[in-house]
């Protein structure tokens, strides 16, 4: 099984995205199986995959693992991040109703 992904998108303006950035550091230091990459929408990079993937706010975290790839909106716990990953790597079953909604390929939760 490969790593999963998670990116996250950010923004130099936007006033959450460094509280986002501080939390994914720290997240990293306590899990580091999976591979992380943050993508500034102020790039003609960011931009493009903004686009693709129908990013409308930051900070954004995209996560691809084995199933759909799952996106999730504003500033999220270490808890929250734990369960997702979880289910990029099909350890952990998403239980009960889904929230969120899907564009494209990608499921948005909140």
């Amino acid at each position: 099984m490969g790593q999963s992904r998670m990116y996250l998108f950010t923004s130099p303006t936007c006033p959450h995205c460094h509280s986002a950035r501080i939390l994914i550091g720290n997240y990293r230091k306590k899990r580091d199986d999976f591979v992380f990459k943050e993508i500034s929408t102020a790039t003609h990079e960011g931009q493009k995959l903004s686009r693709k993937f129908g990013i409308m706010s930051v900070p954004t975290f995209i996560i691809k693992g084995q199933g759909d790839p799952i996106g999730l909106r504003g500033l999220q716990s270490e808890k929250a991040l734990d369960k997702y990953l979880d289910l990029s790597y099909g350890i952990e079953k998403e239980e009960g109703k889904k929230r969120g909604f899907k564009i494209g390929k990608f499921r948005f939760k909140f």
